[in-house]
């Protein structure tokens, strides 16, 4: 018969099984989703009217990654992330940015409607706002919960919030027969997201408005703000460059073929926030991170060299049969932007090694590297090149970047010689 200590270590063993099931569940689901919404944009909108629906959401993203401070991980991160003092003042935090950002997002509306022939209109920018003010009233608690490799409250706030987005894809499509549906789509997402945080969240909601936590998490996130700005730079400013020197339906091709590239770095980077940054600080810690960093650096290389290899080999063939003939990207095209997605997942443990050691400035210089590829892309745009040489110029940027990164990694490191685990 088991004793009750070898009962409740298999348990511990299965509860963490489960946990990271969830970790790497959550951000699939939610990449399958963005995957279906604009397949489901594709066929009942049209080339042209996905491409504008893009326009917007890459608006929500400019914004939402110019104001990133990284509230969350500084909760995973602080020693008194588990207090409750922290929580309230860091979801005062998350208050004034999403006030600040709504506010940005109407003042922006008419420029930006104003920047691209044909393009949305103001009042469909402006409907943007909402998305950034109402995620400033997320509950942080299922954030903390992941300071315990507990992530079943995220899973089910962020999968929740991507189910009722998905409900109400063909239902927003259908009431606007356009671009605007997208608006529609994301702002129920972030209805979703904020209500889902509450009802999982085991604290009470309490709000504190201080200073010296503003300061404070502003030192923790002005270079991770930095280098997020560039992530919007190296993620999607490509596709701005494309809208402004092509059609909207070029847009669409390029967006689509761009997008399935890189949902499985975005899978993966999620995924390493909430999986490798705990393992990494806790190995700072204990003085072991030789052993925890190899089969981690390992295990992204081998994922990289698969994506690159299986896009190349089925994205033209897939994205026609699912998105139709017009979507069907070249097969250079398809290698270029398999090559730019796999140096990102390389570069993904990088960046978490350097948020655990508190060095969060080296992801943003890393990052410096991939914006510089933006010259060329903007020079081939505007001679009017074809996509391929965009594509290949951002993969020549990643790869930059992930070599600055491992450099990086390599001469400034401390606490640990870190020569062997990263050579």
């Amino acid at each position: 018969m088991k004793s009750h200590g070898s009962a409740g270590f298999n348990l511990m063993v299965r509860l963490r099984s489960s946990g990271r099931a969830f970790a790497w569940a959550t951000p699939v689901f939610a990449e399958a989703a963005a995957l279906g919404r604009s397949i489901a944009f594709a066929w009942t909108l049209g080339p042209d009217e996905l491409g504008k629906a893009m326009m917007l959401a890459l608006t929500v993203r400019l914004v939402e990654m110019a104001s990133d401070l990284g509230v969350d991980r500084l909760l995973l991160q602080a020693p008194d992330g588990n207090s409750a003092t922290l929580q309230s003042r860091l979801q005062g935090v998350l208050i004034a940015r999403g006030v600040l950002t709504s506010l940005l997002i109407v003042a922006i509306a008419p420029v930006l409607a104003g920047s691209f022939a044909d393009g949305p209109n103001t009042a469909s920018y402006a409907l943007l706002a909402f998305v950034p003010l109402l995620r400033g009233f997320v509950h942080l608690d299922y954030r903390r919960a992941e300071r315990q490799r507990s992530y079943a409250k995220m899973a089910m706030v962020e999968a929740g919030a991507t189910l009722a987005m998905t409900v109400c894809v063909l239902p927003a499509a259908w009431l606007t027969n356009d671009h605007r549906a997208m608006s529609l789509v994301l702002v129920t997402h972030a209805v979703a997201y904020t209500v889902l945080s509450h009802f999982v969240a085991h604290r009470q909601y309490r709000l504190c408005f201080d200073a010296d936590t503003m300061v404070r998490s502003w030192c923790f996130g002005a270079p991770l703000l930095l280098n997020a700005i560039l992530l919007f730079f190296t993620f999607y400013a490509d596709r701005l460059i494309v809208a402004g020197a092509y059609d909207w339906a070029t847009l669409a091709l390029y967006g689509v073929a761009l997008q399935l590239a890189l949902i499985p770095a975005q899978i993966v980077g999620r995924a390493a926030a909430s999986l490798v940054l705990p393992r990494l600080r806790q190995a700072f810690r204990d003085n072991c991170l030789a052993e925890v960093w190899q089969p981690i650096a390992s295990f992204h290389l081998m994922l990289a060299c698969a994506i690159v290899a299986g896009f190349a080999a089925l994205a033209p063939s897939v994205i026609g049969v699912i998105y139709g003939a017009e979507f069907k990207p070249s097969g250079v095209l398809a290698l270029a932007l398999g090559c730019a997605a796999g140096f990102r997942i390389l570069r993904t443990p990088y960046s978490q090694l350097a948020i655990a050691s508190g060095r969060t400035g080296d992801p943003a210089r890393a990052n410096l590297f991939r914006a510089f590829a933006l010259l060329p892309v903007g020079v081939f745009a505007f001679l009017g090149g074809p996509l391929t040489a965009i594509a290949a110029a951002a993969a020549l940027g990643e790869a930059g970047a992930t070599l600055r990164a491992i450099q990086l990694a390599k001469t400034h490191t401390q606490r640990l010689d870190l020569q062997e685990a990263l050579v």
